[in-house]
């Protein structure tokens, strides 16, 4: 619905008027609302401070039917300083300027609300908007409904909810007097009065919502509605549960209020809980889109709905009610469940399971319960029961459908065929070699047998994807393991990185607590998180998509002390237990069942510092090694910075020495080839060091300090070999380094660079 021709407005007005005007309910409205205006007016001080009459002022639905929200105004009543500034509203002189009355509404509109704030109490910003309208007609509309309101101003491209509802209102008024005389007024209703509802009526004629899916049915003409819910099978399928709850969710709608980038938003979500990965984020951003309707998506700028500029002004889940109970599967189902009478937490979420047979643990449910905690619908009593609070009684009484449910998938009745039979059935389109070499970036130069090796490694199990990358330091087996998670997603080198996770192992890991966290032993109601934990639980949520974690140097620590629990349910197909408590730890399971969709590719230097592989790492990974490194096919030559003929002599000189440490393993990867043309290409530009010295000093510092080994005929012909290479190229401090290795060979029994 766009409004800001005049020529559309004013066909818009005269149709809504239309079509209501010989309603009976219309009439009726007109009826209540001619004479609770005209008291409301009249009344002297007295009878305004009276309770039977602030009673009607908060409790008549003569402007406007609150819809939803359960907020008890009694003690409003009775409450000097909210009387004292609804006495001041009632009594601002019209003969005010303009903008000077809409910012003195205001003003009294926001120290109403603290007021009741400071009182200990929410804001039934709903009766609130009702009371302000009923005590300055002239100057606010009958749309109480936040979302309502942002909606209509929005068309009319007045302005938005963000700006106050004072202003807005008075736009929206302002915006229709405009066109007044072209609209076709009516001898039976008072201009005032159809200048007051016109908005409303407005409102209902396009169903509502133009940026958002349609929640309600248009009631009559007193702002009634039904909610209109979604079929299980169309509905969002739980909640992600997120850190911090409600006011991470507030803080992240903060930041969005005026419209940002995704780019930026990512940052600010991250700032809000720095523990996330990148793809919990994305995953973060997609709940407020999809599971709570409060963003929206505009090509790569993100913005709030409607729904979400209510829910930000308020704070009150009351304004996001719609959605939840017609969008999300099983929300209904648990207040519909309650509504019957207090219910443990273990049987709720059995019946859950019901509701969706894809909720195999209880990981799914438990969020669920989380979030209707958080929003104050549910409350436990005594024991382990749950039981409705005021607001979910409320919530609940507005689900005049019996919940649906999704029906289980048949099972095939017929034997599964051997695993070297039939390839593992793929919760999503597992790409070809082909089509993952061909994400993989142009400056990553990796043999494709390799590839094809590390796919077959990871994908010979129907449910353990798991992988060891072995070979020289510095050969890029961190970042084979990174781009093949990326083009396994089909993410471009440059595109933002989802569902890939690189985890530097840290020596002194002796138990699985660096992973899967614990539970905070000082406060058992907290439990410490990792971003590991936070990815694993996006794997389960999202058994869709393929998930890899690179454990990067996996070694530094023993795999099978701070892997076991994930050893051991990769192998079984059983749950990871994350803590021994019966119910959920600030939102964390007890367990969660092992997820198909998890990869895991570990890296492996084999050296002093490192620990060996037991066999039970060994029996459940697929081993690849790769040592031989082509010195021609690094991608760094071609941007150097080098010469031509200095590239050629640099090629030559490492691809030799490479070739003459090989069969001792002394050779030296990609790392070690860039480090090497950088000190050169540095030493050349500071004008002191020639070329051919550079080259030396390079070789003495990056390549030498590595050989290191007892007496054997391998170790004696690579020093050998290497001796004449390093005499041919004039290269005479590492010619002289590794002659004093060759004689502590054979004098000593064994050589070592450092001595």
């Amino acid at each position: 619905m766009d409004l800001q021709e005049d020529d559309v407005l004013v066909a818009a007005a005269n149709q809504a008027l239309a079509a209501r005007r010989n309603d009976p309910r219309y009439r009726k409205w007109t009826e209540d609302l001619a004479a609770h205006v005209a008291k409301v007016q009249q009344a002297n001080e007295n009878v305004f401070r009276s309770v039977d009459f602030q009673q009607i002022l908060w409790d008549s639905e003569a402007i406007s039917a609150t819809g939803q929200g359960f907020i008890a105004t009694r003690p409003f009543w009775t409450d000097a300083a909210i009387v004292d500034r609804l006495w001041a509203v009632r009594n601002l002189r019209s003969s005010l300027e303009r903008e000077a009355l809409t910012q003195e509404l205001q003003r009294l509109w926001d120290e109403v609300t603290e007021q009741i704030q400071h009182r200990g109490s929410k804001v039934p910003r709903l009766k609130l908007a009702r009371v302000f309208a009923a005590l300055q007609p002239r100057h606010f509309t009958s749309l109480a409904d936040g979302k309502a309101l942002d909606s209509v101003g929005k068309s009319m491209h007045v302005g938005r909810l963000r700006e106050g509802r004072a202003a807005l209102n008075q736009r929206i008024l302002n915006r229709l007097d405009s066109v007044w005389p072209r609209i076709e007024a009516s001898q039976d209703e008072p201009s005032e009065l159809m200048r007051m509802k016109l908005p409303w009526l407005l409102f209902k004629r396009e169903g509502t919502q133009a940026d958002e899916e349609v929640t309600t049915d248009s009631g009559d003409a007193v702002g009634q509605s039904q909610l209109r819910p979604l079929p299980a099978t169309r509905r969002r399928r739980g909640m992600l549960a997120i850190a911090g709850s409600m006011s991470s969710v507030l803080a992240m709608l903060q930041f969005v209020k005026d419209g940002c980038s995704r780019e930026d938003f990512r940052e600010h979500v991250r700032a809000v809980n720095p523990k996330l990965s990148a793809g919990s984020v994305n995953t973060n951003i997609n709940a407020l889109i999809a599971e709570w309707g409060v963003l929206t998506a505009d090509g790569n700028n993100l913005k709030l709905t409607s729904r979400g500029m209510a829910f930000l002004e308020s704070g009150d889940p009351d304004d996001v009610s719609d959605w939840m109970l017609t969008q999300i599967l099983g929300f209904d189902n648990l207040l519909y469940l309650l509504r019957q009478g207090p219910r443990e937490q273990k049987s709720l979420i059995s019946d859950l399971q019901q509701v969706n047979p894809g909720w195999k643990t209880n990981f799914a449910p438990t969020a669920l319960i989380g979030w209707l905690r958080a929003m104050e619908l549910v409350e436990f009593t005594t024991g382990k029961n749950l039981a409705l609070t005021a607001r979910g009684k409320d919530w609940a009484s507005r689900i005049h459908w019996e919940p649906g449910k999704l029906a289980a998938v048949a099972m095939p009745t017929e034997p599964a065929l051997p695993l070297g039979d039939h390839a593992p059935s793929l919760a999503f389109q597992r790409p070809s070699v082909d089509q993952i070499l061909a994400q993989f970036s142009d400056a990553l130069v990796f043999n494709r047998s390799l590839i094809a090796q590390l796919d077959a490694a990871l994908w010979s199990h129907e449910r353990r994807h798991f992988a060891i990358l072995s070979g020289l330091s510095g050969s890029g087996k961190t970042q084979l393991a990174r781009s093949y998670g990326r083009a396994l997603r089909g993410q471009s080198p440059t595109a933002t990185e989802d569902g890939v996770y690189v985890l530097p192992v840290q020596p002194g890991w002796h138990d699985p607590s660096p992973l899967l966290g614990y539970v905070n032993p000082l406060n058992t109601e907290r439990y410490v998180r990792t971003s590991f934990l936070n990815f694993l639980l996006d794997a389960v949520r999202d058994p869709e998509r393929p998930y890899t974690v690179v454990l990067d140097e996996m070694n530094l620590s023993h795999p099978e002390q701070y892997l076991a629990p994930l050893l051991s349910t990769m192998e079984t197909g059983d749950q990871i237990d994350l803590h021994a408590q019966d119910d959920d730890v600030d939102e964390i399971p007890s367990r969660v069942t092992y997820p198909s969709n998890l990869l895991i590719i570990g890296t492996v230097n084999m050296d002093e510092t490192t620990h060996g592989l037991s066999d039970k790492v060994l029996d459940r990974a697929s081993v690849i090694e790769f040592w031989d490194i082509d010195t021609d096919a690094f991608p760094g030559w071609g941007s150097c910075g080098l010469n031509t003929s200095h590239i050629a002599d640099l090629k030559d000189i490492l691809k030799q020495l490479g070739a003459a440490l090989r069969p001792a393993r002394l050779h030296f990867g990609w790392r070690t080839v860039g480090d090497v043309i950088g000190y050169v290409r540095a030493a050349l530009a500071g004008g002191a060091i020639g070329f051919r010295q550079a080259v030396d000093h390079a070789v003495y510092g990056k390549i030498l300090p590595k050989l290191r080994g007892e007496d054997s005929p391998r170790l004696r012909t690579a020093l050998t070999e290497a001796k004449k290479l390093l005499d041919a190229y004039q290269l005479p401090m590492s010619l002289e380094k590794v002659t004093q290795l060759s004689d502590d060979l054979v004098r000593l029994g064994s050589a070592r660079f450092w001595r």
